[in-house]
């Protein structure tokens, strides 16, 4: 335990012993089956570090006696230096990040992407940008996925082991799941859930454009090809344009997605799975700017009544104004499966409505 401050095995064995009570070379090479050298040179070492004290003997009978100083006492300057030592290397590394990001303007195109190949290179790509963030990591998890190997992933929980130990760490992770990927490999009772506990922030939201994975505002991961969307090929994005392009993109997709945790709160199973007639139809209707009494009457319904099933979707789908509604309905893929409603006039409208962005 004690190699992060220098102290080679003899060494660390040497000043264990004498915490535990030997106090002379030949009680430390009786309990520790070494050479007297070996011992000695330990001990040096120790004292350069101001670990031991050495005490000659009484009228210069017996043994010279070494004493350890007190561990709270010798250490502490031992951590504090190497702290020191972090913060310096840490600082010079953000001057050189600085000093990069003021190049970057002038440095050739293709320094700012590079091409990651084979599904092992993408997996440590993946592994590596988890390990490089300091903030947040921001994802996109849709399938089909590189990580579906079972040796490496947890077999209690199904997460990735670098996920879980930044998690554990206390990085902060955002991820957007795609409604195709719970119904398929990703389980909200399993690697979802397990996340969750760990701190994830996890939203939902149907036909995601693409995978993405971002570590603070360093670096990107994306797949090279879009069709199949996986990550057999990946594009690494360095600071540029195009990931500040993607950190925006991101964004914009989590304000409109559906947050995830009502459905581990124990939200009805069935409110992933589509709306129902009455829902869809109402959705419709929402599209068309009608008032609220004509939609009820489009509807048969009393006014009263057409509020409290508003009031009931909303609620389902955690939307606190209808223009939240829409987006996670569209989010959700609601919207197209939403059927027509029926004008004003009674004349029947059109398939495409204003929530997918067609009227």
């Amino acid at each position: 335990m004690l190699e992060a401050l220098d102290l080679d095995p003899v060494q660390q064995q040497v000043y264990e012993a004498l915490v535990d009570g030997a106090v002379t070379v030949s009680e430390l090479r009786s309990g520790l089956a070494l050479s007297a050298p070996r011992v000695r040179s330990a001990l040096t070492a120790l004292e350069q570090l101001n670990l031991v004290g050495r005490f000659a003997p009484d009228k210069g009978k017996g043994e010279e006696r070494y004493l350890p100083v007190a561990p709270e006492v010798a250490f502490e300057s031992l951590l504090l230096a190497r702290e020191e030592e972090i913060h310096r290397t840490r600082r010079h590394i953000q001057l050189l990040a600085a000093r990069f990001r003021a190049n970057a303007a002038g440095r050739d195109p293709l320094d700012l992407v590079e091409i990651v190949t084979g599904r092992a290179a993408v997996i440590r790509q993946v592994d590596q940008l988890q390990r490089s963030a300091r903030r947040e990591i921001r994802g996109i998890d849709r399938p089909p996925y590189a990580n579906s190997d079972p040796d490496r992933l947890d077999p209690k929980t199904g997460m990735m082991p670098v996920q879980q130990q930044m998690l554990r760490s206390g990085l902060a992770y955002r991820v957007i799941y795609d409604t195709a990927g719970l119904a398929t490999v990703r389980r909200l009772d399993t690697e979802i859930e397990a996340a969750a506990e760990l701190g994830e922030d996890a939203r939902v939201m149907a036909d995601t454009p693409t995978k993405l994975l971002i570590a603070d505002d360093r670096i990107a991961l994306i797949p090279l090809r879009s069709a199949p969307n996986e990550l057999a090929s990946s594009v690494v994005v360095h600071p540029s344009g195009l990931l500040e392009v993607l950190c925006e993109f991101f964004e914009v997709l989590w304000a409109r997605a559906l947050p995830i945790s009502d459905y581990l709160a124990g939200r009805p199973a069935g409110a992933a799975d589509g709306p129902t007639s009455d829902e869809a139809r109402l959705l419709a209707l929402l599209t068309t700017g009608m008032t609220d009494q004509v939609m009820a009457r489009q509807l048969g319904i009393s006014y009263r009544t057409f509020q409290r099933r508003l009031h009931g979707l909303m609620e389902r789908l955690g939307a606190t104004t209808r223009f939240q509604l829409g987006m996670r309905a569209a989010s959700l893929g609601w919207v197209s499966q939403a059927p027509p409603g029926r004008t004003p006039n009674g004349q029947s409208g059109g398939g495409r409505t204003a929530l997918n962005g067609n009227h």
